[in-house]
């Protein structure tokens, strides 16, 4: 027996959190995928073994 209505595709509680809060979701992975952007060219040491 379940007592779930979700079905797959339509959140309403997401939905309207979305509407009163902004896409929170969206903004963190953007947020993180910059972060791992930034990280990786701050570790690419790649430059400094072609001068040697």
């Amino acid at each position: 027996m379940t007592t779930s209505t979700h079905t797959a595709g339509h959140t309403p509680i997401y939905e309207e959190l979305v509407e009163e809060h902004g896409d929170i979701l969206a903004e963190a992975r953007a947020a993180a995928e910059h972060s791992q952007r930034t990280a990786s060219q701050a570790l690419d040491w790649s430059d400094l073994r072609r001068r040697e």
